[in-house]
């Protein structure tokens, strides 16, 4: 190891030993009572919440003489106590689609990988005994996966045919696939499945009207497969329904949250918008300017904000707007009592360029041998900037607006890193980044407590883990105030009381908010 690796994992270690520290000081919200750990070496773990309920761990193995491969489901109460095991094996010529948790049940669902025979299977586990349940979903047609739920004896499977969104209902009592009506439409796209409480479930679409703007097309279906109800957003003139979230009330009134833009070619949006859809005759939207929000810039440096915040205050003084073009990855809205929560990440694509040797074939070649020298933009990933949380009441009125940096995040793929755990009077904002979590705690537009890094607490007192030698996989939002993070670590230890000198182990750790 070198000078300066050195240097660097020596900090991190004193870096990490102070967080700890001052986390036992009561400087930290965030405490680690438990830990669950499993050899890891060969294994392909996936964690999967049952609420209150604990949580399914599944392991992935391939038998390559047999050709096929074995699901180990283990299920683990909130103590982290093993409660029962299963091994499920599959034909390799079969394809997993999704997994889904939904009223004490773990459901696989399966497609086969054949020609003549493009059937859907789906096996569900019960949490209490861990029996296993297989049911046949007859199916011809080649559609492309996107999502599925099951509730109430009813799964619903989406997907693409032809570029057009089809909906497959299966009744798992009676057997009987139906092909949800209405929604075979051209360039419309799946945008939520959502099970609701009252034997209906809803298919959200993004797509155009006959006005030519893009907007938001709300399905409702009962258990029958019969169209209970269709919504169509109606937006203002000059503005795009990019993407929402739908929420059904139990009264049975319906929101749909999400953003808009002015171009609908570009997925950069300009605000966030709120849909009353009670009646289609009466709908209400409100449009949410990212310029008129109080803390969407707090990411930003000091001075910059301030920059930013005096533009905008110097633009409406001439009454004029400044337009911000940000794009916003939106996630499922949280009730709060009779409030609704919208959570949302900023991004962008990040590019490098690099140069090599160009031969003329499209390849750059790592050489500085023959040749002509080129750059070529490349794209390293998607750099996250912040999480905006914003809440509203039921009739799409904002209430109050708040914000989350988040440093360093840098993924190939778009998937949600922020997660909030919602109670009465707080929310608990919370994302891993290599060996640390991050929280924030707010209520409302008020910082209760400012951002935090905690490192993930380890099994033994004299464990150390190894330089690198973390891989946080995420952290979840579990039940009540509790969260679960998630990964491999390497780790090293003196080997007192009968610990291995070094493990590899998949772990889950409990971690909760103060």
């Amino acid at each position: 190891m070198s000078f300066l690796s050195t240097k660097s994992f020596l900090s991190k270690v004193v870096l990490t030993h102070l967080l700890t520290l001052f986390g036992h000081f009561g400087f930290s919200q965030i405490t680690q009572p438990d830990r669950f750990e499993v050899d890891s070496e060969g294994a392909n773990f996936e964690v999967i919440s049952a609420k209150n309920q604990g949580a399914f761990l599944v392991n992935t193995v391939l038998d390559i003489p047999k050709k096929e491969f074995s699901w180990q489901v283990f299920k683990l109460d909130t103590a982290f106590n093993l409660e029962w095991n299963r091994t499920y094996a599959v034909p390799q010529n079969q394809e997993l689609l999704g997994k889904y948790y939904s009223n004490g049940k773990l459901y696989f669902l399966f497609r086969k990988n054949e020609v003549k025979n493009r059937n859907l299977e789906l096996i569900s586990f019960d949490q209490q005994t861990g029996q296993a349940e297989s049911f046949v979903i007859r199916n011809y047609i080649p559609f492309v996966y996107f999502d599925f739920k099951v509730h109430n004896n009813a799964a619903v499977v989406g997907g693409y045919y032809n570029f057009r969104p089809i909906v497959i209902l299966f009744n798992l009592q009676e057997g009987i696939p139906i092909v949800l009506p209405g929604l075979f439409e051209d360039r419309s796209e799946l945008a939520q499945i959502s099970m609701n409480k009252n034997a209906t479930f809803d298919i959200l679409l993004t797509g155009r009207n006959i006005l030519k703007q893009t907007t938001l097309f709300l399905y409702t279906y009962n258990y029958e497969g019969v169209l209970v109800k269709k919504t169509d957003l109606k937006p203002e003139h000059k503005k795009e329904l990019l993407f929402g979230r739908s929420k059904t009330l139990p009264d049975g009134k319906q929101i749909i949250a999400g953003v808009y833009g002015r171009s609908i070619s570009t997925d950069y949006s300009r605000g966030v918008f709120m849909a009353d859809v009670e009646r289609e005759d009466e709908q209400s939207i409100s449009y949410y300017n990212y310029a008129d929000l109080k803390n969407f810039f707090n990411y930003m440096r000091a001075k910059r904000e301030k920059r930013v915040l005096e533009r905008i205050e110097r633009r409406k003084i001439k009454q004029k707007r400044l337009r911000f073009n940000y794009r916003l990855l939106v996630h499922d809205l949280i009730p709060q009592g009779d409030h609704y929560i919208l959570l949302g990440e900023a991004f962008y694509p990040k590019y490098k360029n690099v140069s090599g040797t160009y031969y003329g074939s499209g390849t750059i070649m790592w050489t500085t041998n023959n040749g002509i020298l080129k750059n070529s933009r490349v794209f390293e990933g998607f750099k996250y900037t912040h999480a905006v949380v914003l809440g509203f009441d039921k009739e799409g009125k904002l209430l109050w607006d708040n914000s989350f940096e988040i440093n360093d995040v840098l993924s190939q793929r778009l998937e949600q890193y922020v997660h909030a755990s919602v109670s009465e009077d707080k929310i608990a904002l919370l994302y891993v980044y290599e060996d640390f979590i991050r929280s924030k705690i707010i209520s409302e537009d008020q910082v209760l407590e400012g951002k935090e890094l905690t490192p993930v607490a380890l099994k033994n007192k004299n464990d150390v883990v190894r330089e690198g030698g973390t891989e946080l996989m995420g952290i979840e939002s579990w039940y009540n105030n509790v969260f679960y993070v998630y990964g491999t670590q390497k780790i090293q230890n003196p080997g007192v009381d009968n610990i291995p000198l070094q493990r590899e182990v998949f772990f889950i750790n409990k971690v909760i908010y103060k």
